[in-house]
């Protein structure tokens, strides 16, 4: 199989090639840098930590397809025998595979992505639970914020992870912030939010991300938080 890296040091841009045998339907992604790192060429960098889909650091762009590269086969994702493994979007390259991602934290810190304790803690139900299980799997790899294409159009949006965060918190009804929460959404500027799907069709746990931005925002227009807008083509509020 023949593995082509797109390696950058900020400046230039090289693709590099390196051939590899023998690949097993088991060998991952990340299991072919390691392999490239360790036998063909130890300048090559990338993070990586868990290799269990726990840790988040892994995410990469394989033949266009955000991926955890710890979590996906190789052989699933080769075309005619070959592979192109990329830096994520939307952030820019510090090193071959490793993004900076400052300002996606940053964005997070914006979203009051954490738990605001009520003073009198209610009992929680299983039923709870349900309302928000789903979403706290989030990982905070940014697989979801490097797919989205809603910041061609607006650097502020918040981004989809924020809005991950946003809902579980306020589904929670120990969370102390409730309805706060919607405003915080509104600053994150949820109405920037295309509805393409792509955070959701790419994210590595199937999190309902764009399903939980449409109950965000529909709720925020019914309460008049939010600022009911006419959307046209790919803006339109109920996605694909």
């Amino acid at each position: 199989m023949i593995i082509k890296i797109l390696r950058s040091d900020r400046r230039v841009k090289t693709i590099f090639k390196y051939e590899i045998t023998n690949i097993e339907k088991r060998i991952t992604i990340l299991e072919v840098l390691d392999y490239i790192k360790n036998y063909l060429d130890p300048s090559l960098s990338y993070r990586s930590n868990c290799r269990a889909s726990i840790c988040g650091t892994c995410g990469v762009k394989v033949n266009g397809k955000s991926v955890l590269a710890c979590k996906t086969k190789a052989l699933d994702l080769a075309e005619n025998n070959t592979l192109l493994i990329e830096p994520v979007d939307n952030m820019p390259i510090i090193k071959d595979l490793i993004v900076d991602q400052d300002e996606f934290l940053e964005k997070l810190k914006k979203a009051k992505a954490w738990f605001e304790p009520r003073d009198n803690f209610e009992k929680v139900y299983p039923q709870d639970l349900a309302l928000f299980e789903k979403e706290t799997d989030c990982i905070l790899c940014g697989i979801c914020y490097s797919v989205c294409p809603a910041f061609q159009n607006d650097k502020n949006f918040g981004g989809p992870i924020n809005f991950i965060k946003i809902f579980r918190f306020w589904k929670d009804k120990n969370d102390a912030l409730g309805d706060v929460r919607i405003e915080i959404a509104k600053e994150n500027n949820i109405t920037s939010c295309i509805h393409c799907k792509y955070c959701t069709f790419s994210c590595p746990k199937e999190i309902p991300v764009e399903s939980d931005i449409m109950q965000l925002e529909f709720f925020g227009k019914q309460k008049g938080i939010i600022q009911s807008q006419d959307n046209f083509g790919f803006g339109f509020n109920f996605g694909f």
